[in-house]
């Protein structure tokens, strides 16, 4: 694998945690990301940007939202295959 492949894997990556994470979100009936994301203090926009693919997260980070939406991370990656 060449280096110049890694971003757009890293990205693409990136974008299907935020798409799983929104899809969970709603899948719960959590419909309002801005009260999903003041409720467990993240800013509106830099949550939004999460669910967008946008933003590196970390482990900390995810773990800490999947948590508040009662999944385990095992589960999540599982789903995303």
């Amino acid at each position: 694998m060449e280096n110049s492949e890694i971003p757009n894997n890293a990205f693409v990556l990136q974008k299907r945690i935020g798409a799983g994470i929104r899809s969970i979100r709603e899948s719960k009936g959590i419909k309002n990301y801005e009260k999903f994301a003041i409720q467990n203090k993240f800013s509106r926009s830099h949550y939004w940007n999460i669910e967008q693919g946008e933003v590196n997260l970390t482990m900390k980070t995810l773990v800490r939202i999947l948590n508040s939406l009662d999944v385990n991370i095992k589960d999540f990656f599982q789903q995303l295959k």
